[in-house]
């Protein structure tokens, strides 16, 4: 938890991340190109989307963008890093007053290790699922 900050939300996500094939010197590799799901509250209700640029929309018009500036690796070679992300809130929704979210319970997301050149530019979606906690700071 950042200092000086309490969670105010958490949300559980679930979608994809989407990876381009990109050639890489004489290499070919798969490149994260952006994240695109779906938000769920406590109850299992849809409240929002998580997109390019680590957006955050929530469905009162609230919405975040992130930067990460922390990240641990997951356990497994499948599994996304957990992050840190700090955070620009547009709105006075439920992401009002944000300044970051932690992904973290991350499950799958991670491309294969490689592609090859019949690959090529071909996009790739790989299902995840992962909590964002959301902090605002305390007080």
């Amino acid at each position: 938890m950042p200092d000086g900050h309490e969670p105010a939300l958490q949300l559980a996500a679930r979608g994809v991340q989407i990876f381009r094939c990109e050639r890489i010197g004489n290499e070919y590799e798969w490149r994260f190109r952006q994240p695109e799901a779906e938000l769920f509250d406590a109850q299992g209700q849809p409240v929002g989307r998580h997109g390019a640029n680590f957006s955050f929309e929530h469905r009162d018009g609230s919405r975040l963008l992130g930067t990460v500036v922390a990240h641990e690796k997951a356990a497994a070679a499948e599994t996304l890093p957990w992050l840190l992300l700090s955070a620009k809130s547009f709105g006075s929704g439920a992401l009002g007053g944000t300044s970051y979210v932690q992904r973290v319970n991350t499950r799958g997301g991670m491309p294969p290790a490689a592609c090859g050149a019949g690959q090529a530019n071909r996009l790739l979606r790989v299902d995840f699922t992962a909590d964002f906690v959301f902090y605002r700071p305390r007080g």
